[in-house]
């Protein structure tokens, strides 16, 4: 508010008008602020226009009626297939930490987790026989996963491991742990990733939301129902997991362009 005082020049409460407003959003998007900056301010300008009213010092709010600009949903980045490899080989399973680190990471990729939703997974929650793995996700909503190929192969081998990294300390009883015997939070599953990102020059940037974006993207590739991956993602809105038909569609079309006789302009 104090930066459209300062532009409007007379001040805050005497500048309050509907075409002065206008002309500070125009010039505001003119000058490179972005849709989301632009519909801040339009927030700002409603909740004074509010008070102004409340407090009696104008019978009407002039923001009220400003329109809040679409919001371009910004598309969530994801790593090729080879590059999710590069990070996964990165992992040293010479060592217990490296063993469940890759654990870790095939999980994150091949059941398109959160973070949270990894650190939290419980031994109870594995079952290797049937090839599932039982997930609380957002709202406390729980959803039971295909647990296959490299990921069970990975968790089957870091189970075997774990009591390595236990000793006689009280077992927390989740899946993944600390070397001191504790239970993994987020930023632990962070810092895994960061481990496994130094070693894969493409895949520099990454964090683990990346490995559930690539198992989205690539599963929606590969032919999958949409509704499929929503449920397996956990979204409770079909529109959410919608984001990443964009992805895929705009692959297609770059790979149309490349390989089709007429494709190029």
């Amino acid at each position: 508010m104090e930066r459209f005082a300062r532009w409007a020049s007379d001040g805050l409460e005497a500048s309050f008008e509907k075409e002065l407003l206008r002309s500070y959003l125009r010039h505001r998007a003119s000058t490179g602020a972005s849709s989301r900056t632009v519909s801040r301010i339009i927030s700002a300008f409603r909740a004074y226009g509010k008070w102004l009213v409340r407090t009696g010092r104008r019978r009407d709010n002039p923001a009220a009626s400003l329109r809040t600009p679409k919001l371009s949903r910004k598309l969530p980045g994801f790593l090729s297939i080879s590059e999710v490899a590069q990070v996964i080989e990165s992992y040293d399973l010479s060592e217990a930490t490296g063993v469940r680190n890759r654990a870790v990471v095939e999980l994150l990729y091949g059941c398109g987790l959160r973070a949270s939703e990894c650190a939290s997974i419980r031994i109870e929650d594995v079952d290797l026989r049937e090839e599932t793995v039982r997930v609380l996700g957002k709202g406390s909503r729980e959803r039971i996963l295909p647990l296959a190929g490299q990921a069970r192969v990975s968790v089957d081998r870091w189970l075997r491991t774990r009591p390595e990294m236990i000793g006689n300390r009280p077992d927390p009883k989740t899946l993944f742990l600390s070397v001191r015997g504790r239970k993994l939070d987020p930023r632990d599953i962070r810092r895994i990733v960061a481990r496994g990102i130094t070693s894969a020059a493409r895949a520099v940037g990454a964090t683990p939301h990346t490995f559930r974006h690539s198992f989205a993207t690539h599963l929606l590739d590969r032919g999958a129902d949409l509704r499929a991956v929503q449920d397996m993602l956990g979204h409770a809105s079909l529109s959410t997991t919608q984001v990443y038909t964009h992805l895929t569609t705009e692959r297609l079309k770059e790979a149309y362009r490349r390989a089709h006789p007429r494709g190029e302009e």
